[in-house]
């Protein structure tokens, strides 16, 4: 019996939610087609457009190694990235926005051989250059942001567009929440960062347009439900050890919700942290797993 051989998923996964993007995505897909390495597919997850989004991105068809284009009605950004993740095949996945671009040529060829020779880290990141003015108070052409280990991430985040993360830690998390606009990555960057280690590479994997909603707005629920996020995640991390200079946190930002009246607050994170503290006296004895080292503060 002929035929040909099924040469198994791609490496990559390029996720593009889009939403009446006829006017950029053409650059940013022409991006993905000059690309030197060519393990990829590309998921264009549309929340059913009424402009020519679905006809542009049809055009490349051909000239893509693997292109699947989904268009149905959806809830936002989050909703159409959680449906392009699920339809992918990729070992890997990176979520690019439809009027982001790859930086280079050779930028997929350069990732792929960190992420080829990864085997602990669920998520390998690069950097960006911001393309406009923004939140993050990057100059435009700016290169954003370098390492971030947990003491960073509780404070920003990494921008989306460049990091890529393993599909099975897709699964495990449940996919971006939905309760979040703006800020969904983030919250699924902490959980994944509590987890287990990250890596970062020095590349700059996109050019982030910085025009959309999460460079030029807040996600106020979010925000107000981080400090929790994190509690939660110290007390079920408690033995990773990486995590322990986090909880000093915890009495700083107490001692700020007394310095406002806030003393019920402030009480709460007093008492998380002794609880972390007793948790920690049994993990003191024994021999500290085994996981990448991290940057302390």
């Amino acid at each position: 019996m002929s035929g040909t051989a099924d040469p198994g998923p791609p490496l990559v996964s390029i996720v593009v939610p889009t939403m009446n993007s006829a006017a950029t995505l053409g650059a940013a897909l022409q991006s993905l087609v000059i690309q030197t390495r060519r393990d990829f597919e590309v998921i264009v997850s549309d929340g059913s457009s009424t402009d020519a989004t679905v006809a542009v991105a049809q055009d490349y068809a051909g000239r893509l190694p693997a292109l699947r284009v989904d268009s149905r009605p959806d809830t936002g950004v989050y909703d159409a990235i959680n449906r392009g993740v699920r339809l992918s095949r990729g070992r890997w996945f990176l979520v690019l926005g439809g009027d982001d671009c790859l930086h280079a040529p050779d930028t997929l060829a350069a990732v792929a051989r960190s992420l080829e020779s990864e085997t602990a880290a669920q998520m390998v990141y690069g950097d960006v250059r911001m393309m406009a003015v923004n939140l993050c108070g990057v100059a435009p052409g700016a290169r954003y942001a370098g390492p971030m280990p947990l003491y960073r991430l509780v404070r920003a985040n990494i921008c989306q567009q460049s990091v890529f993360y393993r599909r099975r830690l897709f699964d495990t998390l449940g996919g971006f929440d939905l309760r979040y606009r703006l800020y969904a990555d983030w919250a699924f960057n902490l959980r994944a960062a509590f987890r287990g280690p990250t890596r970062w590479i020095d590349v700059v994997v996109a050019d982030y347009a910085a025009t959309g909603m999460s460079a030029t707005a807040t996600d106020a629920p979010f925000l107000a439900d981080l400090p929790a996020l994190i509690r939660t995640e110290l007390l079920q991390n408690v033995e990773r050890r990486a995590t322990w200079p986090l909880h000093y946190q915890l009495l700083r930002e107490a001692n700020r919700l007394r310095r406002r009246g806030e003393w019920s607050t402030a009480f709460g994170y007093i008492g998380t942290y002794l609880r972390l503290l007793v948790a920690r006296v049994p993990a003191l004895f024994r021999a500290p797993r085994a996981e990448a080292a991290e940057p302390t503060p």
